[in-house]
């Protein structure tokens, strides 16, 4: 299945595959220095991926002009990485001090630095990419149940100043990877979601990877700040494509304040006010495709064609690329040719018909 995305990703010339390769539910990375971490933290023991299936996916992407950034999120989303690795999750309790599921990395032993620094000298080597994704959002639910509510991680926040402010135990924990990672590669460059440096992680080099906002005006705002604050950025806040909606919700989204606004057309990851300067720091925009609700089943019809509207919007003439209304029948044209390929994507406004029949009988067989 990554194979075959990854051909429509070439198809629709998007050039990066941001690989979210771990999360609180599984660990599928098959580590040599630590095998545990999958024999136990994978769903199966079939559900794995190995370093010679990374290769295989680095190498399938490089021969269509796509680079592979892998993120390990930390410290958050990690519950799956406990099971294989003892010791190296806060132990979590409710407020009437019930024990609950840990998900959060424990920040305040020096093992845990040790272990990562152990785990991306390999991970870095078997990823040859130049940025590296770390992760770094949704703590704050969770430090309240696995830092405020443990009494020895308490006792460390308080000895080191830092009172009950979980983000500055965040900024601990970040302080402390963010050089371990240039000490294994100075040329890595990290990318972080911006709740890291929303909450002022001091992190020359970082790149911000913006991701939400309520409100259009909130996504260009956080852009304005990370990009002022002298860090380059990329957009997501627009494109998240495992939300849907009925219609042709690649056309519009309606946000509070802003009914009908043209969203995958219309989003601009320049668009926010601010000097030249900040706007050269803009990266570009990343289509994002979360899998609470989304398997090997449905990846492709959710996906496509509307990451070809982000896709195009990103990399076409501005001028020409404002309009959904005047989209649709180049999705139309392109949804067929697709479908030519073998590809089951779904219409892109109301039933529509290829000249062509379908043809599933484009494969990947060596």
């Amino acid at each position: 299945m990554l194979l075959r995305n990854l051909d429509l990703m070439a198809q629709n010339k998007f050039n990066v595959f941001h690989w979210h390769m771990v999360d609180s539910e599984s660990f599928p990375y098959d580590s040599t220095t630590f095998p545990n971490l999958a024999a136990k933290g994978a769903y199966t023991p079939k559900h794995i991926y190995r370093q010679a299936d990374v290769k295989r996916v680095v190498d399938f992407a490089r021969l269509r002009g796509i680079r592979v950034v892998v993120e390990f999120d930390t410290p958050g989303h990690t519950g799956a990485w406990g099971l294989g690795q003892p010791g190296l999750l806060s132990d979590c309790f409710t407020s009437s001090g019930s024990p609950t599921l840990p998900n959060l990395i424990d920040p305040t032993k020096n093992e845990t630095y040790t272990f990562l620094a152990a785990l991306f000298q390999e991970v870095l080597n078997v990823f040859p990419d130049n940025y590296i994704h770390l992760g770094g959002d949704e703590v704050g639910g969770t430090a309240i149940d696995c830092w405020l509510n443990n009494p020895r991680i308490l006792k460390f926040m308080k000895d080191n100043g830092f009172g009950n402010d979980t983000t500055l135990l965040e900024n601990y924990y970040f302080k402390r990877l963010l050089p371990i990672i240039q000490n294994i590669g100075s040329h890595k460059k990290p990318i972080v979601w911006q709740e890291v440096l929303d909450n002022k992680v001091v992190a020359p080099g970082v790149i911000a990877h913006v991701w939400k906002g309520d409100t259009y005006d909130d996504m260009l705002t956080e852009m304005e700040a990370v990009t002022k604050a002298g860090h380059y950025a990329i957009m997501s806040s627009c494109w998240y494509l495992n939300y849907i909606k009925y219609g042709n919700d690649w056309g519009y989204v309606d946000y509070p304040l802003k009914i009908n606004r043209g969203m995958y057309y219309e989003c601009d990851p320049t668009g926010f006010k601010g000097t030249d300067e900040q706007k050269q720091r803009v990266l570009g925009g990343e289509a994002i495709m979360f899998g609470e609700y989304v398997d090997a089943t449905n990846l492709i019809p959710r996906l496509w064609p509307r990451a070809s509207a982000v896709g195009e919007r990103l990399w076409s003439d501005p001028a020409q690329t404002v309009s959904p209304d005047v989209a649709w029948p180049r999705l139309h044209e392109f949804r067929c040719r697709m479908m030519r390929r073998g590809y089951p994507v779904e219409p892109p406004n109301l039933p529509t018909y290829c000249p062509s029949p379908f043809e599933a009988d484009y494969e990947f067989d060596e």
